[in-house]
């Protein structure tokens, strides 16, 4: 029995996870880079992100960036004599995955250099280190 095409498929469970939902939003190219720039590197302006991420295009960049906004990840905050990106609440949440691939490249990715090195910190003591990171401050409005 073949079903026509107009016919809407019936969702699946595996569907409706909240892994696949989340891959949607944060699973574009260079999501998550631009998410460590502004969350951990404390990077807010459009070319300082450019800059630090070689091949990605100022064309995507405004698209990614356009993107989270909508999505609730950063906000866009502009003045008189500049425009600058911030993490919202959605994207801190976000960077708690950005701490678990940190880990993971760090144990399963590293030269003979780093994996030599002292042991890796347990993730909830990253997650406290990275709370403990200096906020960069936004640009005053006058």
């Amino acid at each position: 029995m073949v079903r026509s095409q107009n016919q809407a498929m019936p969702q699946l469970v595996y569907q409706q996870d909240p892994i696949r939902t989340s891959m949607k939003s944060l699973g574009a190219r260079w999501t998550l880079l631009i998410l460590r720039d502004i969350g951990f590197l404390k990077l807010q302006r459009f070319s300082e992100i450019l800059r630090n991420n070689p091949g990605l295009t100022a064309r995507v960049l405004s698209k990614r960036l356009k993107d989270m906004q909508r999505e609730g990840l950063i906000e866009r905050q502009a003045t008189e004599d500049m425009i600058t990106y911030a993490l919202k609440p959605r994207g801190e949440d976000a960077v708690f995955i950005l701490l678990a691939f940190l880990r993971y490249g760090l144990k399963h990715h590293t030269g003979e250099k780093l994996a030599s090195s002292k042991p890796l910190p347990s993730f909830e003591e990253m997650i406290k280190q990275y709370r403990q990171l200096p906020i960069a401050k936004s640009p005053k409005k006058h």
